[in-house]
């Protein structure tokens, strides 16, 4: 790698913040594009560079890219995302930056298309990748950890209960921490292993297996409960319409599928829902219930 910096978009998100300190870790040069800098400042301090702005904005999107050896491409679910995220890519090919990694949505999301408004924005942007001179490797990362099994253990933890539209359900959920390990990997890499690397965990767990696993965590009874999956909103924000598609489409079983990519790039084994679980309940399982 040259000493000219990687761009990092999204840098403060759960996943951006896992990035930029990886590659700072590597001794590498990272800017990060914001439209928060004071929360950029207060995560990294001095480590990275800060590029404020935002991607509709040409002329701050236009600076951040200038100079860059790599982008990593990253934006939250939205309806600007085909627009900011085909703004940046084209940024970056004016620029000369050799290679985009993109964070993109699940496979189960993009294909078949017109499951997924979310799926679909993605597989919008990847085929842009694809048609231009650029490197270009777009990570399709399964269920986070992080976003759907954290939320459904913090259910548990204040209820006791597991919901889902079908118990039986599997998903290979991935950590975030094994994504960003993978999106460093072929940021940092000699060379791409392909145009799109679907990332997944070790195994596929189901909503009933999840209650078991939080149960022995909490040492305590965890219900398992079905109910039908909510209506998808027609008129609803973007981000609430794709996550009920997505409700629907794990429900359906689509999430239910593992690969090999995280243990064949990083020579390890991603992390399982076992140990995730184990280190998001331990404050919980601490403390005795109240007595009266």
């Amino acid at each position: 790698m040259s000493e000219r910096p990687i761009l990092v978009t999204g840098a403060t998100g759960k996943l951006g913040r896992l990035v930029v300190e990886r590659l700072v870790a590597f001794g590498q040069p990272v800017r990060v594009f914001t439209r928060r800098p004071e929360a950029a400042g207060a995560l990294f301090g001095k480590t990275v560079q800060i590029a404020a702005g935002d991607f509709g904005d040409r002329t701050s999107l236009e600076t951040a890219v200038r100079g860059v050896a790599r982008l990593l491409l990253l934006s939250p679910i939205s309806a600007r995302l085909v627009t900011d995220q085909v703004a940046a890519a084209d940024a970056a090919v004016a620029a000369n930056v050799a290679r985009i990694v993109k964070i993109s949505g699940s496979d189960w999301t993009i294909e078949p298309a017109g499951n997924s408004i979310s799926g679909d924005a993605h597989a919008a942007v990847e085929r842009h990748l694809g048609s231009l001179p650029i490197e270009a490797v777009s990570l399709r990362p399964n269920a986070w950890m992080q976003v759907s099994l954290a939320n459904i253990i913090r259910q548990v933890v204040t209820s006791d209960q597991v919901v889902a539209a079908n118990l039986d359900a599997g998903i290979g959920y991935i950590g975030a921490r094994d994504i960003a390990d993978v999106a460093v990997q072929q940021l940092l890499a000699d060379r791409l292993d392909g145009r799109t690397l679907n990332l997944t965990g070790p195994d596929i767990v189901s909503f009933r297996q999840i209650a078991s696993l939080m149960a022995a965590a909490l040492k305590r009874s965890v219900a398992a409960l079905e109910e039908p999956p909510q209506i998808v909103p027609q008129d609803g924000d973007f981000e609430h319409r794709a996550v009920a598609q997505f409700v629907r489409l794990i429900a359906a079983g689509r999430a239910a599928t593992t690969t090999d990519v995280v243990r064949t790039l990083l020579a390890r084994s991603p992390r399982t829902v076992a140990a995730f679980i184990l280190e998001q309940v331990a404050p919980a399982a601490a403390v005795p219930e109240y007595q009266p």
